[in-house]
């Protein structure tokens, strides 16, 4: 990625924050970031849901929504996503070509949300971990709204729809995690069924990095 393109990504980054948090979360993430070279500390959440069983879903006043398991040729809803996930810029059509899975909504052809799963060996980029998960099981790596849906019920209408297709697809259980102070995914993760299951706190100080876990009860 070229110089200006990276510092358009980090411009659409601060400014989402910022729409979504406000000005202290981003002036959090800004100091986070200056100190990164020399210390970073987070901690990370896991939750898991048990496809094989049926959780009721919800109402939602989403008629205008259609939503579509994306492949690797729809380069315009590929284009949208990773501008609403800057962190996957460039990256989607390679993660759809290798098996990810992509569940995109729609509304008058414009990307509105999505869910990405993956499957195999996934990335946990803010503990700096890797898993290995079972074939029968997933990872999801992003559920992301566009700020005009949010507090709509597209975010857990955008879950049930991934359980749906997951258990047709044999899968048992998918897995996903969240920052701690990310209070708005874990809120949906709990609305929608998953059960949380440890937290991951990741210190690094310099070259020396260390992971704690904690059962979560």
């Amino acid at each position: 990625m070229g110089t200006c393109a990276l510092r358009d990504v980090w411009v659409r980054k601060v400014r989402r924050n910022w729409e979504d948090h406000g000005f202290y979360a981003v002036c959090r993430k800004v100091i986070a970031f200056a100190i990164r070279p020399l210390y970073e500390s987070r901690t990370y959440r896991l939750y898991v849901i048990d496809l094989r069983r049926k959780n009721p879903q919800e109402n939602t006043d989403l008629d205008d929504v259609q939503f579509r398991i994306l492949t690797e040729s729809d380069s315009k809803a590929i284009q949208q996503i990773e501008s609403i996930s800057e962190w996957l810029h460039g990256t989607l059509e390679t993660r759809l070509r290798e098996g990810s899975l992509c569940l995109a909504a729609f509304e008058d052809g414009a990307v509105s949300g999505f869910n990405l799963i993956s499957f195999g060996e996934a990335y946990m980029p803010l503990v700096n971990l890797r898993r290995r998960f079972r074939r029968d099981e997933a990872w999801s790596e992003q559920i992301a709204v566009s700020k005009d849906f949010r507090k709509k019920g597209l975010g857990a209408a955008l879950r049930y729809n991934i359980f749906e297709e997951l258990r047709n697809r044999g899968y048992r259980k998918l897995y996903g995690g969240a920052l701690i102070d990310n209070a708005p995914s874990l809120k949906l993760a709990r609305r929608v069924g998953f059960r949380e299951f440890v937290d991951i706190r990741y210190t690094r100080l310099l070259t020396n990095r260390s992971w704690t876990y904690r059962r979560v009860r």
